[in-house]
């Protein structure tokens, strides 16, 4: 997985964010009002972990969502491709975590969640850590 992170970055820019049984890469863009935003270009969950995919889909947009907040991004962004396996369960599990179809083009679907919008738990703001 390292040398695929490291050929992603070289190749797309993005970073790659793991966790045991899935990983996504992202990269932060900047709009036309000049405003941050993560884009996910990709979102990987194994198969043997895709019966339980919601615990994991929730731990990857959660870390996702520490990315874009550390970045001062206002909210995240991504692509649902209608060419590929298991795009109906993609773009019903883009909706059940809080983003909105926002365009579409082609074989393309454009989805994103506004950060300061809290419909669901994957967008309430991340409590930080005390210090001890």
């Amino acid at each position: 997985m390292e040398l695929f992170s490291e050929y992603i970055k070289e190749r797309e820019g993005c970073e790659t964010l793991i966790i045991d049984n899935g990983f996504l890469t992202a990269k932060v863009e900047i709009d036309k009002d000049n405003n941050r935003y993560l884009f996910i270009n990709d979102f990987f969950v194994s198969k043997k972990d895709r019966v339980n995919v919601r615990k994991t889909a929730t731990k990857l947009l959660a870390t996702a969502k520490e990315v874009a907040l550390k970045h001062k991004c206002k909210k995240i962004c991504g692509i649902v491709w209608t060419d590929t396996l298991n795009t109906t369960e993609s773009l019903k599990a883009n909706l059940y975590y809080g983003y909105k179809v926002v365009g579409a083009e082609s074989n393309r679907i454009y989805v994103e969640c506004d950060l300061n919008e809290v419909k669901h738990p994957m967008t309430k703001p991340i409590k930080k850590k005390k210090k001890k």
